[in-house]
């Protein structure tokens, strides 16, 4: 095989690798922000609940308050009845005491309802403020993960990194100026061949003769399609030609084991001679 081919074939696994670990060091930053959004959310909530109780509990205070306002007028108007001297006034203050006992009525029912709510509202604020707890202890964990990932992603692309410059420190300036090329055009520099006589990556089938110096391996072979630099990948043995081998082994070995009952047959049923006198 060239020299360059098993080098470029291990620098492009490994920049493989680095690519994986670049985007998933990327993507660190995203799902932190995506957990900070479900916790500001599950916030929101609290914050939404809280403010409904606190707003249901002033909106009550000021219902109390009109309330003992219009109970007030009723007792001065019951006061200035007392001392009216025409009919006519008098019909007008009771029709005030009747506005005014028609209002506490209708703030007491919207003191009522707000009552009535007040257990849903809480209801609703204990089922945010779980929330909010199991997503805060998410957000910590996730973030945690977050950080411990990154340090062991950098970690490891410090490591590779080396790697990738100790191998194409190996390779000359051409090939690896082209795989370079095509890495950054393609996605990846180099594609394999199998006996399907294809590139492996393009699909596309290769010129005999270009089959045949691909296999040899003696040259840097590129694809005429994708320009991608092609190596050979030799097919594994047949499943029949196993299956063959252990069988003929298997009766071999019965074949030896049955020579040697044999014999040990033999040499139990043939006499022994007397000892001489």
């Amino acid at each position: 095989m060239h020299p360059d081919l098993q080098k470029l074939i291990d620098l492009q696994q490994i920049d493989s690798r680095i690519a994986v670990l670049r985007a998933e060091i990327a993507a660190l930053p995203k799902q932190v922000a995506a957990i900070e959004a479900k916790l500001a959310g599950s916030k929101t909530k609290v914050e939404a609940a809280q403010a409904a109780i606190k707003g249901d509990e002033g909106a009550r205070r000021k219902h109390e308050s009109d309330i003992k306002d219009q109970q007030e007028k009723i007792s001065k108007y019951r006061d200035q009845s007392l001392k009216v001297k025409t009919n006519q006034e008098y019909r007008a203050l009771l029709t005030e005491i009747e506005h005014a006992e028609k209002e506490i009525a209708r703030l007491e029912d919207k003191i009522l309802e707000i009552m009535v709510a007040a257990d849903a509202r809480k209801e609703t604020m204990k089922q945010a403020e779980v929330t909010l707890r199991a997503d805060t202890a998410e957000n910590e964990k996730e973030k945690e993960h977050a950080r411990a990932q990154t340090v062991q992603d950098e970690k490891e692309l410090a490591e590779l990194d080396g790697q990738r410059r100790q191998l194409r420190a190996g390779i000359s300036e051409d090939t690896l100026r082209h795989y370079d090329r095509v890495l950054k055009l393609r996605g990846s520099g180099i594609a394999p061949v199998h006996d399907n006589q294809m590139c492996g990556v393009c699909r596309v089938i290769l010129r005999p003769q270009v089959y045949q110096d691909v296999m040899k391996g003696d040259e840097i072979i590129y694809c005429d399609s994708c320009q991608r630099i092609l190596y050979f990948v030799p097919p594994p043995p047949k499943e029949e030609e196993t299956s063959d081998g252990q069988a003929s082994g298997t009766a071999q070995n019965k074949s030896a084991v049955a020579r040697n009952e044999s014999a040990k047959t033999k040499e139990a049923v043939q006499p022994h001679e007397a000892p001489a006198q």
